[in-house]
């Protein structure tokens, strides 16, 4: 495995304005053991910090995140789903530890969250585990294209972000946290975060990866010129940025996102999101 390209640019914050830190999402790989993996931390909605030594809560868990996938790699012989079973124990030792104050003191809408895409390059096939609405898109050199992770899920945001955008900020910020508080319930949605039992949930999923295989892995910032924007299809965003790279695909969506005023109208909850994307080869 190959790590052909990658890019990382903040967005604008949730209440306007564009960030002057790194933003919340991380990328970690491995080359030498084949597997990489993109990590959106979910943006703060709480009414109380977590951490105290971060930018951002979400930005602190994602780096958690890629230091425990670091820490405690993949065995050969284990499928993602055992592999979180095994990790996400650690995870929420490494958050608790940090945490200032205790979690479980904490309203279940200030706990830190992440989506993340996680792929594996194992004896010709690409092995794939996602929670949340991050993306990875696999194409083979006879052009044919396969998609991991829940693609839905963006599309879904975007009609959820029209109807909230219609609200005041305070009645926003209410439902943002009324969402967060369910996460990870089985009312809720599942998610990476303190909770280890969304190792259950992970969607695993596998394709094959002849040699010249090409993985496009992203968050949804990124997806972004799939959807909303409607810009690219799955097919036809890997294959421009196999032929451009991902810094003209970055600067293209950007340009796409300079009009707050647009925001109600797409269905976005931040003019531009954090988004990462890496280009892998096989």
């Amino acid at each position: 495995m190959k790590i052909v390209d990658y890019t990382a640019m903040p967005g604008s914050k949730l209440g306007g304005g564009m960030k002057t830190g790194t933003g919340d999402d991380r990328y970690v790989f491995d080359e030498a053991a084949g597997w990489a993996c993109v990590i959106d931390g979910a943006t703060d909605v709480g009414p109380i910090r977590v951490f105290g030594r971060a930018e951002t809560d979400a930005a602190r868990f994602a780096e958690l995140l890629a230091a425990e996938l670091l820490a405690a790699p993949a065995q050969a012989n284990e499928t993602p789903p055992a592999y979180f079973t095994r990790l996400l124990p650690r995870l929420t030792a490494a958050a608790e530890k940090e945490a200032k104050v205790p979690l479980k003191d904490a309203p279940l809408a200030s706990y830190p969250t992440a989506a993340a895409t996680w792929v594996r390059v194992k004896q010709g096939r690409i092995e794939g585990a996602t929670l949340g609405d991050s993306v990875a898109i696999v194409r083979r050199p006879d052009g044919s294209v396969s998609v991991m992770g829940e693609t839905s899920k963006p599309a879904e945001e975007q009609t959820r972000a029209k109807r909230v955008m219609a609200m005041t900020q305070d009645e926003r910020r209410k439902w943002l946290q009324d969402v967060r508080a369910i996460h990870n319930t089985t009312r809720g949605y599942w998610v990476f975060g303190v909770q280890p039992e969304a190792a259950v949930h992970i969607i695993h999923q596998m394709a094959d990866a002849p040699p010249g295989t090409h993985v496009l892995m992203m968050t949804d910032g990124f997806y972004r010129l799939v959807s909303p924007y409607g810009r690219y299809d799955d097919k036809t965003l890997i294959e421009a940025v196999i032929a451009r790279g991902l810094g003209p695909l970055m600067n293209e969506l950007r340009d796409m996102e300079s009009n707050p005023d647009d925001d109600a109208k797409i269905g976005r909850f931040k003019t531009s999101d954090d988004a990462t994307a890496l280009l892998i080869e096989v």
